[in-house]
């Protein structure tokens, strides 16, 4: 549980910066970066420590899965707002929710309430009075993101190969995927700044490597539909360090947003 949360106050100090050199980095071009450069820096783990031979064909589909979440959630907010992004792909625990009672698995009610609260409280920390913003093609971006996420998590529950070598196969596969996107955009490539270097560099690290780490870390034992309503802390996380960092106040609104979800992943704790 310990990692998931890691991860979530990583990807909640990353968001705000991910969304603000989107203008200067379109999507097209990051996607493809910050797979190929995740790979390169866990390339010599992966060579010392390979992947279990019988969870090969399994950590395709968990590359599969993460290259889908991370691309489509960068088209929503390139799309739309990184408000309704993160809202969006949020969706990804009650999804997980809805499959395992159309299953037949019987959750118990207060785990329903939480999830239910969780919802409610991301909407109105991170959307707020505004709404959800943005066509239906963004809104469909947002949405296969939070399937995506859900595969992902519930593709990597489980999984006995290292967390790092199996993050170091999903973002090979990531890259082969967007490698003809990089190539096609490589005047941009060539075009950055240092500041855009930078925001790619730290989004690589601190963005992708240590916390998809962490969570794949934590995933090992905690089932997919809690791994992903613990994940809805990032946006808590993310409204608490605006306030030093942006001098952004937090309002009511999200004060009970952020309270609601904190509620809702307590009651799904067992």
């Amino acid at each position: 549980m310990i990692p998931i949360l890691l991860a979530a106050l990583l990807w909640g100090l990353g968001g705000a910066l991910a969304g603000r050199f989107m203008e200067s980095i379109p999507p097209g071009l990051l996607i493809p970066l910050r797979f190929l450069l995740s790979f390169f820096l866990l390339l010599p783990l992966l060579r010392r420590h390979p992947p279990l031979p019988e969870e090969k064909p399994r950590l395709l589909r968990v590359g599969l899965a993460l290259s889908g979440a991370q691309a489509f959630y960068y088209l929503a907010i390139h799309t739309t707002t990184v408000a309704t992004g993160i809202f969006l792909q949020y969706l990804a625990p009650t999804l997980l929710t809805l499959h395992a009672l159309l299953r037949g698995e019987r959750l118990p009610r207060k785990a329903l309430l939480g999830v239910g609260l969780a919802l409610l409280g991301a909407y109105l920390l991170v959307v707020g009075p505004r709404g959800l913003v943005g066509g239906p093609v963004g809104l469909a971006f947002g949405l296969l993101s939070a399937v995506s996420f859900a595969a992902y998590a519930a593709f990597s529950y489980g999984l006995r190969t290292p967390p790092f070598t199996s993050l170091a196969v999903a973002t090979g596969v990531g890259s082969l995927l967007a490698l003809p996107v990089l190539l096609y955009h490589l005047p941009l490539l060539l075009g950055l700044g240092l500041k855009e270097v930078l925001a790619v560099l730290y989004l690589v690290v601190f963005g992708t490597v240590i916390p998809f780490g962490l969570f794949l870390l934590g995933v090992r034992q905690v089932p997919a539909r809690k791994a992903t309503l613990l994940a809805m802390l990032e946006p808590v996380a993310g409204a608490l360090f605006a306030v030093p960092l942006a001098g952004e106040p937090l309002s009511p609104g999200a004060l009970l947003g952020g309270t609601l979800i904190l509620v809702g992943v307590a009651l799904n704790r067992r």
